[in-house]
């Protein structure tokens, strides 16, 4: 008699697990090269992400795609891509255009498009976003352990850092998500010895976060107080102001030799010198810049990753050191703000694609809050999904992110339908 052994894999399981790793890998960009001297393009995210990919399309094949009515909104920040993909098949006809930037760009972005629309289109329970979340937490105490070995160990305290992942403002971002989780879990009645974690684990990130020196993540951390504030009780509250106070205090108090336990703080130095000092912050040059390219070129949109491959010609000009400096090693800066990046690659229709989709999501978001439920903890991830999306649309003011993992997966994270 013939016995066949079958071997039935659970992809959904699978596809969680996975999630999981991702989630603990996106605060581990540079890992390879920092501790293996391994320079290379598959960062250990990239490589979930191509994991993923094939496990839902495989998953696709048996199955087939389930797409949820409550996520249509991201229909809209599809069609950024669509466009934008559009509009560089016209532009490599019709004006000088480099392929390779263009390529570059969409494959890193494109992963991140991918990896967005599998995590929204599959089912996860409340606890598993919870497990999801926690991998996420765990991967950003990894990078913050790394951050303060590099600052006591290797006695690297000369500027801001970032640990393994390529930018402070990135770290900072990561911890400004975690303290929020924190913060807005103790308001759901944790026990005496997840109090004591907790409070012990925001000690540490927000020890970490100052050293991280990111203005814009500190613009974040007071927004998630605010926000804080409203959802808490009457006794929280008046805690939460005395905590704001004294961290004003302490920021607009600090010389810039203090020191606290050997490090320079190095946030608290960045916001005083930005006080006293009347230069104009090279944003603001960059942004002027890129609105002469666009009156040159107009404003259809130049093609993806072309903003990038017209710096030079556009910003030759400039008497900003850093720029000039970047100019003559010939490289570029990025836009440093979403909203302009999406307008100079994407165009102008790209643009309003993604500002319909900021607002459809916006609106679905604060109707989870306005209209809360039983479960608490339905209410728990409502509250904190719309923390996180409220910061992501601040944080693009100052950041270029469509290529940076962390911004998708807070994005995923926080749009989720539960």
């Amino acid at each position: 008699m013939y016995n066949a052994t079958r071997i039935k894999i659970d992809l959904d399981r699978v596809l969680y697990v996975l999630f999981c790793l991702y989630a603990f890998s996106v605060s581990l960009e540079l890992i390879l090269e920092k501790l293996f001297y391994i320079d290379t393009i598959f960062k250990p995210f990239r490589l979930l992400s191509l994991v993923i990919i094939g496990t839902y399309s495989i998953r696709t094949i048996r199955n087939g795609i389930t797409l949820f009515a409550g996520e249509r909104e991201d229909i809209f920040l599809y069609l950024v891509f669509v466009y934008g993909i559009m509009v560089s098949c016209v532009q490599v006809v019709a004006n000088v255009f480099n392929t390779s930037l263009f390529y570059n760009d969409l494959l890193l972005t494109g992963l991140h498009v991918f990896t967005f629309f599998i995590y929204k289109s599959l089912s996860f329970s409340k606890t598993q976003v919870h497990k999801i979340l926690r991998y996420f937490i765990a991967g950003v105490m990894f990078n913050s352990g790394y951050i303060l070995y590099a600052i006591f160990f290797l006695k690297n305290q000369s500027s801001r850092q970032s640990g393994f992942i390529d930018n402070p403002n990135y770290a900072a971002l990561g911890l400004v998500a975690v303290m929020a989780y924190i913060l807005l879990r103790s308001n759901f009645g944790l026990k005496f010895w997840q109090k004591i974690t907790g409070l012990s684990i925001l000690l540490f990130t927000l020890y970490v976060f100052m050293i991280t020196g990111s203005r814009a993540g500190l613009i974040m951390f007071l927004l998630v107080l605010l926000f804080l504030f409203i959802f808490s009780s009457l006794k929280r509250k008046m805690l939460l102001v005395t905590v704001g106070a004294l961290i004003t205090l302490q920021l607009f108090s600090m010389r810039s030799e203090r020191v606290v336990l050997g490090v320079s703080m190095v946030l608290v130095n960045r916001v005083n010198k930005k006080i006293g000092e009347e230069g104009e912050d090279v944003r603001f040059v960059i942004w002027r810049g890129l609105f002469r390219m666009l009156e040159d070129r107009g404003y259809w949109g130049l093609g993806i990753g072309q903003f990038k491959a017209n710096f030079k010609q556009y910003y030759v000009n400039e008497s900003n050191p850093l720029i000039t400096e970047i100019v003559n090693r010939g490289y570029y800066l990025s836009p440093h703000n979403d909203y302009l990046a999406i307008l100079a690659d994407y165009g102008l229709p790209s643009l309003l694609f993604y500002l319909a989709f900021l607002f459809v999501t916006f609106r679905k978001v604060f109707r989870k809050i306005l209209y809360p439920k039983e479960d608490a903890e339905e209410n728990f991830l409502a509250q904190y999904g719309f923390m996180i999306f409220c910061c992501l649309i601040i944080y693009g003011m100052s950041a270029e992110n469509f290529q940076h993992q962390l911004y998708w997966f807070l994005l995923m994270i926080s749009t989720k339908r539960n």
